[in-house]
């Protein structure tokens, strides 16, 4: 009889070993190097998940949304039934991947990680004037008061490193030697503007540095310096100013954000980036009045682009507590 217990607590064990055994992880080289469960890897390589060695593998992906929760539906990856699963840059960011294993009479699933493709955003300028000193006369094209700065941001400095900046739109994305367009002297990602050009960047992503991008030419902003008509002049010979700008209030919030004021009434589109360039949300024809609920969002700095009904744009930050 104490032979039989001693046999039966054996294959207990042995029973138990083999369930503990089929809990499923994934590695990869660059999973979690910036963000827990995230591989980010450059659109010109691919990237090896791999599992622990089991039975049977199925892999699977779920596309990407900025809406939470996320309802897109998990889709079995055609022939991904092997114990490693290759990414490619170009086709299989913006997903996340799991892995379904099994050994014995065991079923498993593993936690799922994200393939992000944010660092590989077009890039995008935020052009910030003083009030008074600026008049807009056609989209992208402003008159400017001589003496005033006119001061350009990349919107997500964090994805973009070396910078070239531009005072008229290059004949190649590539900047050369000699090229009249760059502004020399200047590789940041802000430039302060005092004469007449039109002005854009080229920028190489800090995380794969052999990937640049030139901004669209049709977001390079003219600007026009002169003494225009409504640079007026007080008697302490300071610019007049008159407020021109968008309210984002409460900011910091933790979870309602509420923009603009009531002589704008309304936003054909308002949309919000994360500081890495990734959207993760946006409206269509929102009310001033309307509150915009972030309280999904993860704490952080965010940029918030807003569209009047005018086609007036708008950019502006705000903390999410």
């Amino acid at each position: 009889m104490k032979t039989k217990l001693i046999f039966l607590t054996f294959l207990l064990f042995g029973l138990l070993s083999i369930k503990a055994q089929c809990n499923p992880t994934i590695t990869s080289p660059r999973l979690g190097l910036r963000t827990p469960n995230t591989i980010l890897f450059c659109s010109d390589e691919n990237e090896i998940l791999s599992t622990q060695a089991f039975g049977s593998y199925q892999w699977y992906k779920q596309e990407w949304t900025w809406q939470t929760p996320n309802n897109n539906p998990w889709v079995a990856i055609p022939g991904a039934t092997s114990q490693q699963l290759t990414l490619n840059g170009y086709n299989d960011q913006l997903f996340y991947y799991k892995v379904e294993v099994t050994q014995g009479d065991c079923t498993a699933e593993s936690q799922a990680v994200f393939a992000d493709g944010y660092m590989y955003g077009l890039p995008a300028m935020m052009s910030t004037y003083t009030p008074g000193t600026y008049q807009e006369v056609d989209m992208g094209v402003v008159n400017v008061c001589k003496g005033a700065s006119v001061k350009f941001d990349n919107v997500f400095p964090v994805v973009y490193e070396n910078h070239t900046w531009f005072k008229c739109v290059p004949t190649t994305n590539a900047p050369f030697s000699g090229d009249p367009c760059v502004v020399t002297g200047v590789t940041g990602d802000t430039l302060i503007a005092t004469e007449s050009g039109k002005y854009g960047f080229y920028a190489c992503t800090e995380y794969c540095p052999s990937q640049c991008e030139l901004l669209d030419p049709f977001s390079f902003v003219q600007l026009n310096f002169g003494e225009w008509d409504f640079c007026g002049e007080l008697g302490t010979g300071e610019t007049k100013l008159k407020d021109n700008n968008l309210k984002v209030y409460p900011n910091p919030t933790a979870q309602l954000l509420y923009i603009g004021k009531e002589t704008d009434k309304a936003y054909t589109k308002v949309t919000i980036f994360d500081m890495f360039g990734k959207l993760v949300m946006q409206k269509n024809d929102h009310k001033y009045n309307q509150p915009i609920d972030v309280s999904g969002l993860t704490a952080g700095n965010y940029i918030i682009v807003s569209v009047a009904v005018n086609g007036t744009e708008y950019k502006n930050r705000f903390i999410k507590k």
